[in-house]
């Protein structure tokens, strides 16, 4: 406080005090950023729960199940899963779970699987796939997920 000499004793300590709760204010605002940082960082970054989806892919694991892998790739079968997808995906009320469901194709035979938001996106996407050139039949392997909020 050299540089307020002179002054009166109580200009003095005012402006001594000004200075400590200046000081102090400012210790105060860095750490209240610092724990605001460090806590959305750590909601950020954390560790995400385990995905564990296996008794849902039970059937995969089967001989004789229709997987992605088995999916041929000649032209004809193809353009009957692209129109399939094209499809759906032009449904502007179907829910993003309904657009992302994989869809298997062979000999007419279409098989959906995946999660969607409830029973009737469920069926509107059998139908839908009903509806495509190419498909004899749909096979209805889709899950209603359970949303919690």
């Amino acid at each position: 406080m050299e540089v307020y000499k002179g002054f009166p004793e109580p200009v003095e300590f005012v402006v001594g005090v000004f200075l400590i709760v200046g000081g102090l204010m400012r210790v105060i605002g860095t750490l209240s950023c610092l724990v605001i940082i460090l806590s959305v960082g750590n909601a950020a970054f954390g560790k995400a729960p385990k995905a564990d989806n296996t008794a849902q892919n039970q059937g995969s694991t089967q001989s004789d199940a229709v997987t992605a892998e088995k999916q041929g790739n000649k032209k004809s079968e193809v353009t009957v899963l692209a129109g399939v997808r094209k499809s759906i995906m032009a449904d502007k009320d179907l829910s993003m779970d309904a657009k992302n469901v994989k869809i298997l194709y062979s000999k007419g035979l279409v098989t959906l699987r995946g999660p969607v938001d409830s029973a009737e996106e469920k069926s509107k996407v059998e139908e839908i796939a009903k509806g495509c050139d190419g498909v004899t039949a749909v096979k209805n392997l889709l899950s209603v997920a359970v949303k919690s909020h």
